[in-house]
């Protein structure tokens, strides 16, 4: 069953009027945007749920952190827009699952920061075993690099080079959003970030950082719901922040 993009505000609405527009939104449940009944729903759910379970046994994952699953992984690719020529960051990748199943569905680079290197250690073991699978069925190599550190001494390396970013920031110390909220701005004109807690403010037209915002990105609000997450089936947030053209620059000469 194909999957449709799930879209509830495009641009949030700022300005007069803004909470009114927002307040009339129109909420999509996943049901309906499936367009499936809620029969079908359980069927397909339980086969997101088992090919979870699949891939934690073939990878020697059955004790690890809980996913966000593929479909929502291959929703966020299609929001992108996502090629092979990108090249994919996960920031706080874990055990390295979201990587290797971008690799699979794009064919793109992908690399993971990850600080506990536990986490890492897993990521490397089961990335050989990813590899070998590919080579053993005959499908194209893919490349996933795995880096243990700090995010705040790693990301930086990788402005340059990173075209697609996400960064699963629901469990993140305020820190680190605090530091996430300039370094995205350092990104190139085009990349595409996608987060679960949203940090640059873009809904409140009387905040005072929000003029900031819409300088360095346009934004597009979206919701997950069962089947995109393994630990619950209510429905959450994920947004999708895009780097403008603007530099900042014309700030520093005045």
């Amino acid at each position: 069953m194909p999957l449709k993009n799930i879209t509830n505000t495009v641009a949030a609405p700022h300005g007069r009027g803004a909470k009114r527009e927002r307040a009339r939104a129109p909420k999509r449940t996943l049901s309906e945007a499936y367009e499936v009944d809620a029969e079908e729903m359980a069927a397909v759910k339980a086969e997101i749920y088992g090919r979870s379970q699949r891939k934690r046994k073939m990878f020697g994952w059955a004790k690890c952190p809980k996913f966000i699953l593929d479909p929502l992984v291959e929703r966020m690719m299609r929001m992108a827009g996502a090629t092979k020529k990108d090249v994919f960051l996960d920031i706080g990748s874990g055990i390295g699952n979201v990587c290797q199943s971008v690799a699979t569905m794009v064919g793109c680079r992908t690399v993971g920061i990850e600080l506990t290197k536990e986490n890492h250690n897993v990521a490397v073991d089961t990335a050989e075993a990813f590899h070998q699978y590919r080579a053993d069925n005959q499908l194209t190599p893919v490349t996933t690099d795995f880096i243990q550190g700090d995010l705040r001494v790693h990301v930086p390396s990788l402005y340059k080079d990173a075209t697609i970013v996400w960064c699963s920031n629901l469990l993140f110390p305020l820190n680190l959003d605090c530091f996430l909220i300039y370094a995205f701005r350092e990104f190139s004109p085009g990349t595409r970030i996608f987060v679960m807690r949203d940090i640059i403010l873009h809904t409140d037209p009387y905040h005072t950082l929000q003029e900031g915002g819409f300088k360095y990105f346009t934004f597009e609000d979206f919701h997950w719901g069962p089947g995109d997450v393994e630990w619950t089936d209510l429905p959450g947030n994920l947004y999708m922040y895009t780097r403008t053209s603007y530099t900042g620059a014309d700030e520093d000469d005045e």
